[in-house]
């Protein structure tokens, strides 16, 4: 029988429930790692002041940019599920030390990520709560960021179709409620005699730091592919979710940049903590939106903390099934079929990292701006090796094409350019944030190296993905078909 292919009788990601998700739900997990909502709010007004009237051309060519890295993506999601996403698909077409460093970039950017978004969901539940006379501060910040990791972790633990449910419900009150304010608050200031558009850039090389910080508006939409195992019909409904998300993203920032572009609508986004707020002369009626704007926002990025920590997880769960990390993170829990250890790891870590940063630093807005340029890093390194593994996975298994082998090398060359010209606006935070994703990197580094001594195979057992099994073929339910 020597030479003849043998089918598993256990699959290597075993363990994590299948065929769990709809199209809905898994479309949720891209679109909830970004916090759509958010970020409307948000990142057009710290985008402005550097890129000014070019704001609007900053957001399109970062949504362009994604799209092309989406396309890479599905290129991969249409051939493997797997339960790490980028990981994988970076171990299939580099090999080893190139995919290890992908997967832990793209640690480093879901991790930073899920910290953003905790910080971001206590400061604006300290606004609401400082409405009712409650005194804002660190303190009550960092109790609040503590209430909403354990809130997470419960949610997630709990199972990933719960929590994929509730993503998405918050989502779509959040975008509702993000879009009605806007629209308010842009009208108010147009009557007010403002005028609809901003000033000029502040530089060349501050565009270029804007269209970093553009991208983080994107990241984490490829994360559908962390749940392909979760997924029903993955073939179909992951590569469906990461090539849309971001098209629509791009609609959705540049509605919502263009409504930001007078001044008084992102008045209150200098202030801390990073809160937007409506002109008082928009009357009784601009409190009440407020207050439900907050409401949204809050719930946003709560739905940011359970995206980015879930696909953070998987990662870290498929690392610990190959032995990358150590073995008890590719533990699941035996009655919700869910990466609890990974989890209850992460998720301390995740709480505690902004809230010592904002104890040093006292202001929420650096420490959002901090995280958000960390968490680029980590995901651009990550889009890039995953733009370079494409042509080379698609030529290695004889289906290379000159479509994928373009835009493959058009986006990890743009990706390339862009962080250069990112460093030369010298800004406190740009350069602190390189420091410190280059400090990690070289964390990850000496422990992959240490591993790999201890365990000279670990590279052939890197990439695994959710493979067909010996009673595959007589269940219902058979993973590799395309049902569209």
């Amino acid at each position: 029988m020597s030479g003849t292919p043998r089918i598993r009788s256990r699959s290597p990601v075993a363990g994590l429930e299948r065929a769990r998700l709809s199209f809905v739900q898994v479309l949720g997990q891209s679109v909830s790692a970004v916090a759509p909502s958010a970020v409307m709010v948000t990142l057009p007004a710290l985008v402005i002041p550097d890129a000014g009237r070019a704001t609007i051309a900053v957001f399109v060519a970062a949504a362009i940019l994604m799209t092309a890295v989406g396309y890479c993506v599905g290129q991969f999601a249409t051939r493997m599920v797997a339960v790490s996403g980028l990981y994988s698909y970076i171990v299939k077409g580099l090999g080893a030390v190139p995919g290890f460093a992908g997967g832990w970039s793209l640690l480093v950017g879901y991790a930073a990520a899920a910290m953003a978004s905790t910080l971001g969901a206590a400061s604006y539940l300290a606004a609401l709560l400082g409405r009712v006379g409650l005194p804002a501060g660190s303190t009550l910040i960092a109790v609040l960021a503590a209430i909403v990791g354990l809130l997470a972790l419960m949610l997630m633990i709990r199972g990933v179709q719960l929590s994929a449910r509730i993503m998405l419900a918050i989502e779509v009150f959040a975008i509702v409620a993000a879009s009605a304010a806007l629209v308010v608050a842009f009208v108010q200031s147009v009557r007010e005699g403002a005028t609809p558009s901003a000033g000029g850039a502040k530089s060349g090389s501050a565009v270029g730091f804007a269209v970093l910080l553009a991208i983080t508006s994107f990241v984490g939409f490829e994360s559908a592919g962390t749940v392909a195992r979760e997924a029903r019909n993955p073939f179909v409904t992951v590569p469906r979710a990461i090539r849309w998300t971001p098209i629509a993203l791009g609609v959705l920032y540049v509605f919502a940049a263009a409504l930001q572009l007078p001044e008084p609508v992102r008045q209150g986004v200098d202030s801390l903590p990073i809160v937007l707020t409506l002109p008082d002369p928009s009357g009784a009626g601009s409190s009440a939106l407020s207050i439900v704007m907050e409401l949204g926002i809050t719930a946003s990025w709560f739905a940011c903390v359970l995206g980015s920590t879930t696909a953070l997880s998987r990662t870290l769960f498929a690392m610990g099934r190959e032995g990358v990390v150590p073995t008890v993170f590719g533990r699941t829990h035996h009655r919700f079929h869910t990466p609890h250890v990974a989890l209850a790891v992460a998720m301390p870590v995740i709480v505690a990292v902004p809230v010592l940063f904002l104890v040093v630093s006292g202001s929420s807005r650096d420490v959002l701006i901090g995280l958000l340029a960390v968490s680029a890093h980590g995901y651009v390194l990550a889009y890039v090796l995953l733009c370079v593994a494409t042509p080379a996975f698609l030529r290695r298994i004889g289906e290379l094409t000159r479509l994928p082998l373009v835009i493959g090398a058009l986006a990890a060359a743009a990706m390339v350019a862009l962080v250069g010209w990112a460093a030369f606006s010298r800004t406190y935070v740009a350069g602190a944030a390189t420091a410190v994703y280059v400090l990690l990197m070289l964390l990850g580094a000496a422990m992959f190296a240490i591993r790999a001594r201890r365990s000279p195979g670990i590279g052939e057992r890197m990439g695994v993905y959710d493979e067909a099994v010996a009673d595959d073929l007589l269940g219902r339910y058979r993973p590799w078909e395309v049902r569209r």
